[in-house]
């Protein structure tokens, strides 16, 4: 078993390293075929706006973590909620993609949240954002599919694809109740000795729709950036946010690379150049991995705050 998972770790580690080398050779190569940036006012509206969207994402994300706690029965303040979850985020940079979930368990431990509900709930938003982006991601194969054999989005794949994302917002909660009927055993071991419970019905659809609003925000972010940054024609809204879900969970999946690092950039330039061209793919790439980290970095400095601001108001409390 041991041996089993040496290979594994090598293995994934191999494909960051791939990736990287192929993102390098990418960018290398179509670098020159960028137009060059027109800073102005759109431009850095743009800019502002799509690290703003990623605030806003985890603003959703701190929702989602709070629903799945009331659904067992432990309400969390908005505000308290928000420091723990948004600090957490610095863990997701390092290797292994569990770094934010571990982290969450600590911070929430020394705010008076029970860790095992902050890890267990945790753990389900993580099955959540898979299961959806994963729905995400097949769905995409049809985008790819028109872009292949019509050289461009088929008009009416909006409206054929809507009863398949409206079946996405249900498609986690039958995962796990899938889980735990035929796979009961990696379903005890990922809910630490317990079949993992099932959230209610109506937690579930909001959670699940609360995560496909994130792809969309991201999907409208890459759009902005293509027409703004890049002078890309229209590019359509729906498909570049389902081409960049694939990308995300490729770069959520491989456990070496902190926060999808390579992994993500690679797959976008796959994923996105029978869309919008190679070299306006390969800047999308860049443009938004630096969009991440500016925002990740906001949402950090926006919890650090939060958190320093009830640490003073528990400390005058006490005194």
């Amino acid at each position: 078993m041991s041996h089993a998972k040496t290979a594994l770790k090598v293995l994934m580690y191999a494909a960051v390293v791939a990736s990287l080398v192929y993102f390098g050779l990418a960018f290398k190569k179509n670098v020159d075929g960028l137009p060059p940036i027109d800073w102005n006012l759109n431009t850095v509206l743009v800019g502002v706006l799509s690290c703003a969207i990623v605030v806003v994402t985890h603003f959703f994300g701190t929702h989602v973590w709070r629903l799945l706690m009331a659904d067992q029965n432990h309400r969390v303040p908005v505000r308290l909620a928000m420091s723990v979850f948004f600090l957490s985020q610095l863990g997701k940079y390092l290797p292994g993609n569990v770094g934010q979930f571990l982290g969450r368990g600590v911070l929430a431990k020394s705010t008076g949240i029970p860790v095992g509900v902050a890890v267990g709930t945790a753990v389900f938003e993580g099955i959540w954002a898979l299961v959806i982006s994963l729905t995400l991601a097949l769905l995409s194969t049809w985008v790819l599919y028109d872009l292949t054999t019509l050289h461009n989005v088929n008009p009416s794949f909006g409206g054929q694809a809507s009863w398949l994302l409206a079946l996405a917002l249900v498609l986690p909660w039958l995962s796990v109740k899938l889980l735990n009927i035929l796979l009961p055993k990696l379903s005890r071991k990922i809910g630490g000795g317990e079949l993992l419970r099932l959230p209610r019905l109506r937690t579930s659809l909001l959670v699940s729709l609360l995560i496909l609003t994130n792809f969309m925000l991201l999907g409208f972010a890459l759009k902005l950036q293509a027409e703004v940054f890049f002078a890309s024609p229209p590019v359509d809204w729906l498909s570049i946010s389902l081409l960049f879900s694939s990308a995300w969970v490729a770069g959520y999946v491989v456990p070496g690379a902190p926060g999808g690092l390579g992994v993500r950039e690679a797959m976008m330039v796959v994923l996105l150049t029978p869309l919008t061209g190679a070299p306006i793919a390969t800047g999308l790439a860049v443009s938004m991995r630096l969009t991440s980290l500016l925002g990740d970095g906001l949402t950090i400095v926006i919890g650090a705050i939060s958190r320093r601001m009830q640490m003073r108001q528990t400390e005058a409390a006490v005194s």
